[in-house]
């Protein structure tokens, strides 16, 4: 019987244009009606997520930036940081190479430096305004939430970032996206790990949770969750991972797995 769904944002409940569409909102109401809660577990820093908290009206904690947040309203009940220093490396690298780095701390998203990238960001998207190199003070002391590390070309240079990754402290741990960037954080920080977290504090067994997602930050999530669904759009990776694939994609997709699961018609 499940009793908690979980979802991720991107590529799953909004698609590249990142509008929240009426049928999740629909969804996440009909799921509160049945007495089933819902929440998100997302890669988007707190900031980045609240409004979709908020639309979805989600009132029990969620998930954010892969794991390191887990957040109810205004309170931050777990918090996992990475130390600056181990990153300067990477960080100079992609620098150099024309990519755009941004880091967030506290659940707040800066930019190193402004780009092609981070341009057509705020032009579309309204974000990405603040911009902040490190002081040398910084670069000794600073403890970040997350670093994203973009190539909006898509060259196959994330390559040689994600092999400076391997190289990094046990404290650290990263996530490739395909060619388009790689993301840097706490090593004990995924969904899967705070998933676990989360169902200790709701009192819900891992067995009747269904997690939906679709990409390679989903994996993990997938697994450890009773059910795991991958949407149609999912990568390949995150199919084989998963207990059922939907046909739709995005929200048609997880509309389709809580009408299978949930007994629920949207």
């Amino acid at each position: 019987m499940v009793k908690l769904v979980i979802s991720d944002m991107d590529g799953t409940l909004i698609d590249r244009d990142e509008v929240l569409p009426k049928k999740a909102v629909e969804m996440a109401h009909a799921l509160r009606e049945k007495g089933i809660l819902f929440t998100i577990a997302t890669g988007r820093v707190e900031c980045m997520a609240e409004k979709y908290v908020q639309e979805l009206d989600i009132q029990i904690p969620y998930i954010a930036c892969n794991g390191v947040t887990i957040v109810q309203g205004d309170t931050v009940l777990k918090r996992n940081k990475i130390p600056l220093k181990g990153l300067q490396g990477i960080i100079r690298k992609a620098d150099e190479m024309g990519m755009s780095l941004v880091y967030s701390i506290d659940g707040k998203e800066t930019v190193y430096k402004v780009t092609p990238w981070i341009l057509k960001q705020r032009e579309t998207f309204n974000r990405y305004f603040d911009t902040h190199e490190f002081t040398e003070e910084e670069w000794e002391s600073l403890y970040i939430d997350k670093l994203m590390v973009m190539d909006d070309v898509r060259t196959g240079a994330i390559a040689i970032l994600e092999e400076m990754c391997k190289t990094l402290s046990d404290e650290y741990g990263f996530t490739r996206y395909t060619n388009k960037s790689v993301e840097i954080v706490n090593k004990d920080s995924t969904k899967a790990s705070a998933l676990r977290i989360l169902a200790q504090h709701l009192e819900i067994d891992l067995k009747d949770i269904m997690a939906i997602g679709d990409h390679q930050n989903d994996i993990e999530m997938l697994t450890e969750a009773g059910i795991g669904v991958a949407v149609g759009n999912a990568t390949d990776e995150a199919k084989n991972s998963a207990d059922f694939v939907a046909e739709g994609r995005c929200i048609d997709g997880v509309a389709e797995a809580v009408e299978k699961y949930c007994d629920i018609v949207i």
